[in-house]
């Protein structure tokens, strides 16, 4: 009986991931692989897309604490270019994996700071990268009880 909850648990889990855009915004973690991504195990695929969602909000004004940065410092890791200062946020695809972002929040000391964007052609005239600290404080890595 627990093995058959479980396989409905991942069922519907996997439908869910696939409903968020989940693969496209955990594709670029594995380079593109999708037979890497195929062979990953579904919680620990929820948690990395849980994590790239929460890793960003949109913002109508720069939070007091921010550090400010241009898009145009960030990489498309696929490419190797640098991001276009026109660069259009889209929060439903946009994947911490494709970008160099993790790279720009290591280059402080501190695992608290929050990293503001002007995205002038967005709906919202900012993207805030939320803190190492606070990413993992509200993504949680939850693993199923067998």
């Amino acid at each position: 009986m627990k093995r058959i909850a479980l396989l409905a648990l991942l069922v519907v889990g996997l439908a869910g991931l696939r409903a968020q855009n989940c693969e496209a915004i955990v594709l670029p973690y594995f380079n593109g692989d999708r037979a890497k991504l195929a062979d990953y195990p579904l919680e620990k695929l929820d948690y990395r897309c849980r994590y790239s969602r929460n890793a960003f909000y949109v913002s109508d004004t720069v939070p007091d604490i921010a550090e400010m940065h241009s898009l145009s410092e960030l990489k498309d890791k696929a490419t190797g270019k640098n991001l276009s200062e026109d660069f259009v946020v889209d929060l439903e695809s946009l994947s911490y994996y494709a970008y160099t972002f993790r790279e720009l929040q290591c280059s402080y000391k501190e695992t608290d700071v929050v990293i503001c964007f002007p995205t002038p052609k967005s709906e919202h005239p900012y993207l805030v990268l939320r803190s190492i600290k606070e990413i993992h404080a509200i993504t949680p890595y939850n693993t199923p009880k067998q």
